[in-house]
């Protein structure tokens, strides 16, 4: 923690190193046993719970500071909106990601998106409440929550939507991936920005990952399926849209909208947190050297 006793880009950067061991000693393993429950494991306690270790222990009241305040139906209206309207966006970035990068990249791709066709078909309604519900609160507590307001302080706003959505996006560890994973983070964290409350982030978290498990249930995210020409075209338009309205939103400069209160839970939450999350990094190493001694036979 920055010597200012403030939260800052150090601060998110030592969370974000915590995420990380998680998700591979947590998040693996959980989602060996079960993929539906392996998944709220993963977003509770490898992703979500190092935020919360952080700020409880600078002292700093959640709620205020994460941004859960009431919000307008004019909020939720444009959240849903923003989020739907993106999809063209997302398949443009993408696909033209798709094409640039080696062949072996797509390859991994193109795996992976068959991978999870098969597990939304597999489990259709739990994977739904999943990724509508368990991943936008959990990735949006510690990214546009936690990370952005963080990084805020120490680097400026532009800077800290470039840099959380980077961060967020190199979680999914996706290299194909990557460029549109990042233009959700910086989306949503504009959402964030402009509203002053984590729950338009949230929202269009869910309505994004809404719209592509329902691609996936129905066939639509077939690799051997590029996006029609209009749809690019469209996405490329809305892309340009976007970065104009972003460049609004950096003009209008608005202020901080996290609050350092005191009060927080402090020191003897914090401890409480790390204990659980050390104790399932040791459940986790565990289960991985059981899965591993299944595969060797030993």
């Amino acid at each position: 923690m920055p010597a200012d006793g403030k939260l800052g880009l150090l601060s998110a950067l030592a969370a974000y190193v915590a995420l990380l061991c998680g998700m591979l000693a947590i998040g693996g393993p959980a989602q060996q046993q079960g993929i539906v429950a392996g998944l709220w494991i993963t977003e509770a306690l490898a992703i979500a719970l190092p935020a919360g270790f952080v700020l409880a222990l600078a002292g700093v009241r959640f709620a205020p500071y994460l941004g859960f305040r009431g919000i307008s139906w004019k909020h939720v209206v444009v959240a849903v909106a923003v989020a739907a309207a993106n999809q063209p966006v997302v398949s443009f970035v993408t696909w033209a990601a798709r094409d640039a990068l080696p062949q072996a990249l797509v390859q991994d791709f193109d795996a992976k998106q068959r991978m999870l066709d098969a597990i939304f078909r597999m489990h259709a309604v739990p994977m739904a409440i999943t990724v509508t519900v368990a991943a936008p609160l959990g990735e949006e507590i510690f990214f546009r929550g936690f990370a952005l307001p963080a990084v805020r302080r120490s680097v400026g706003l532009l800077a800290a939507l470039v840099i959380s959505g980077a961060l967020f996006s190199f979680l999914h560890m996706d290299p194909v991936g990557f460029a549109g994973l990042m233009e959700i983070g910086i989306l949503l964290g504009a959402l964030r920005v402009w509203s002053g409350s984590l729950w338009p982030a949230v929202i269009g978290h869910a309505v994004n990952n809404g719209i592509a498990g329902g691609a996936f249930l129905l066939g639509l995210e077939d690799p051997d399926m590029p996006p029609t020409p209009p749809i690019l075209i469209l996405g490329a338009l809305l892309l340009a849209a976007g970065i104009w309205l972003l460049s609004r939103l950096l003009r209008a400069n608005p202020p901080s909208d996290s609050e350092e209160l005191p009060g927080g839970p402090g020191r003897p939450t914090a401890a409480i947190l790390a204990l659980i999350w050390i104790l399932a990094m040791i459940w986790g190493v565990h289960a991985w050297m059981v899965l591993r001694g299944k595969m060797t036979g030993t």
